[in-house]
C-alpha cells in the first residue's frame, strides 16, 4: 500500500513523500500513478478529487513535480 507522508525522513518542510511498502521514497510521478492505479482512479476522476485538470495528474505522473496544496489533499484521499 502507497502512503503519501510528512513522518518520514525524505519529508522537508512539510511537503509530503511517497513511500512503498517497504519504506522506500518513491519519486513523485511514480508514486502518484501508483496511488492512482491502488484506488482504482482514472487520471480523470483523480483530477476531479483534487479539483485540477486531468492534464495536469498526467503531467505529473510524467515527472512535473506537483504542488505542496495537490499532495496533501492526495494525502488526505488515499
Amino acid at each position: 500500500m502507497i502512503k503519501l507522508t510528512t513522518d518520514h525522513s525524505a519529508s522537508s518542510y512539510g511537503m509530503p513523500v511517497f513511500v512503498d511498502d517497504n519504506g522506500n521514497v518513491m519519486d513523485y510521478s511514480h508514486g502518484i500513478q501508483a496511488a492512482r492505479k491502488e484506488h482504482g482512479w482514472s487520471t480523470s476522476d483523480l483530477a476531479e478529487k483534487l479539483g485540477v485538470s486531468s492534464r495536469t495528474v498526467e503531467n505529473w505522473e510524467q515527472g512535473r513535480l506537483p504542488n505542496k496544496t495537490a499532495l496533501l489533499l492526495l494525502s488526505h484521499l488515499i
